[in-house]
């Protein structure tokens, strides 16, 4: 999708330059490529072997598992191999499935089970005699698809999901993309064109299916418009209202957001760290070959080099990034996905741990209550005894949207912890400081200082 840029030189004076960039359309439509244009290789079949990670949970141990029917002489017949493309299966089966070394109904069982209700990616699948049989991607073993119990065929599995990457060497183009109500996830709504169908049809991507990485870099917590804003940076194709830029500095703190377009004036407190992307809606030059970008969402500015040293810029411009990415992307329930794969992106490494968030209100003692990797923030506070609610809640609820505003609370620690804000929460506390958060719809990855009910919180240009 490319968006419409253009840019009006609005003041030079003193040295300095200024552009104004205005807004185009954010879904620009585009000709149909020519033969040649984009190349999209992968999908289930094309790019099985890429190695990604699991994210099924590990099995328990029961012995009474799926354990009838053993395999006879049928097994050594002729036998057909397929890739695992990504693909999950879920356990059905009551008593769980034993876990073999070997691809054989008759096989040792390596002492490890699949529990019902578990869900697994498979590296590969063997069809032989009638019966499929699944070699688990984390290398614990095989599995099969159904055993006979009684004389009747009963099935241990069903297909839970597919997990699949497409490559996209000229960069992202040509899907409509939408999110759910919370922001958490961003969708496959159609495609722009005719052409754009057939190409991504072919390559693997269906309407619904749901994008987990970008690059291997997992994007579960990440509001719909930074998902987008990383796709089409990727491409060399910006969105909205401005350029995106990235944050390339080696300092650990990364760039001092300014009050004024000024390498000396007063800091706002807020830094762009390393890696950060952001979008910018002004520009001014001075003769010191030092340009100051506006951040398009207001928080102030920043500065493209620094004078101490020139030859390292602190940020580039991502139309300069050579274009191409991948994406990985799910079919199936976006539930399905929250529950069995998303939260064990952020869980990596904590084993599970739960985290302790601290909580200070007026008038009480400071309290540390601990909490789950993944739980919800508000939900976390309610169930320990705490009152989140400004007092406005009795005339608006948004029904956790976060749309009305009334459980803001100030993360005075740990606010990387979070899930980043929401297109929703950006904008209703755009006149807020950037530690005051809406706690109805963001996740907790990490220790956390929260205030309760802090005072001055801003709605619609008044003042709680």
């Amino acid at each position: 999708m490319v968006t419409t840029l253009s840019l009006a030189l609005v003041q030079k004076a003193k040295g300095r330059r200024r552009h104004v960039l205005e807004a185009g359309p954010r879904f620009a439509p585009e000709p149909p490529p020519k033969d040649g244009d984009m190349v999209i290789t992968g999908g289930p079949k094309q790019l099985a072997r890429r190695k990604v990670p699991r994210w099924a949970p590990d099995g328990g141990s029961d012995p009474l598992v799926a354990d009838r029917g053993r395999g006879g002489e049928l097994d050594v017949i002729s036998e057909e191999v397929y890739p695992g493309d990504g693909r999950c299966y879920r356990v059905v089966y009551d008593l769980g499935i034993g876990i073999r070394k070997e691809p054989n109904i008759g096989a040792k069982r390596t002492g490890e089970d699949l529990l019902p209700g578990e869900c697994f990616e498979i590296k590969k699948e063997i069809r032989r005699a009638g019966r499929r049989y699944f070699e688990l991607l984390d290398g614990r073993g095989w599995v099969f698809d159904w055993t006979e119990v009684d004389g009747e065929r009963v099935e241990l599995v069903e297909l839970a999901a597919q997990l699949y990457t497409v490559a996209f060497p000229d960069g992202v183009n040509g899907i409509a993309w939408s999110s759910d109500a919370t922001m958490r996830f961003s969708t496959v709504n159609g495609f722009t064109n005719e052409v754009e169908a057939t190409n991504l049809a072919q390559a693997g991507i269906r309407t619904g299916d749901v994008l987990v990485m970008i690059d291997q870099d997992p994007v579960v917590g990440m509001p719909f418009g930074q998902v987008l804003e990383r796709i089409w940076a990727t491409a060399g194709r910006q969105p909205g209202s401005g350029y995106f830029y990235k944050v390339t500095t080696e300092t650990p703190y990364g760039i001092g957001i300014r009050d004024e377009p000024d390498i000396n004036g007063p800091r706002t407190g807020e830094d762009l760290i390393r890696g950060a992307v952001f979008e910018v809606d002004e520009m001014v030059e001075v003769e010191d070959d030092i340009t100051y970008l506006h951040l398009a969402d207001q928080r102030g500015w920043v500065f493209d080099n620094s004078a101490k040293e020139p030859d390292t810029p602190c940020v580039i411009n991502l139309a300069e990034i050579e274009p191409g990415c991948t994406l990985t992307m799910w079919r199936g329930e976006v539930d399905e996905l929250a529950k069995t794969i998303g939260l064990r992106f952020k869980q990596d490494g904590n084993e599970g741990q739960p985290f302790t968030l601290t909580v200070l209100e007026e008038g009480e003692p400071i309290q540390r209550v601990p909490c789950a990797p993944g739980s919800n923030l508000r939900k976390t506070l309610l169930a320990n005894g705490f009152q989140v609610y400004q007092d406005l809640r009795s005339v608006f609820n948004c029904n956790a949207q976060q749309l009305c505003g009334t459980c803001v609370l100030d993360v005075m620690e740990g606010d990387g912890n979070l899930t980043v804000r929401s297109v929703n929460e950006a904008a209703v506390m755009s006149a807020n400081p950037p530690s005051f958060r809406l706690c109805c719809n963001i996740d907790v990855y990490g220790d956390i200082t929260v205030r309760l009910r802090p005072r001055g919180v801003k709605y619609g240009g008044g003042t709680s």
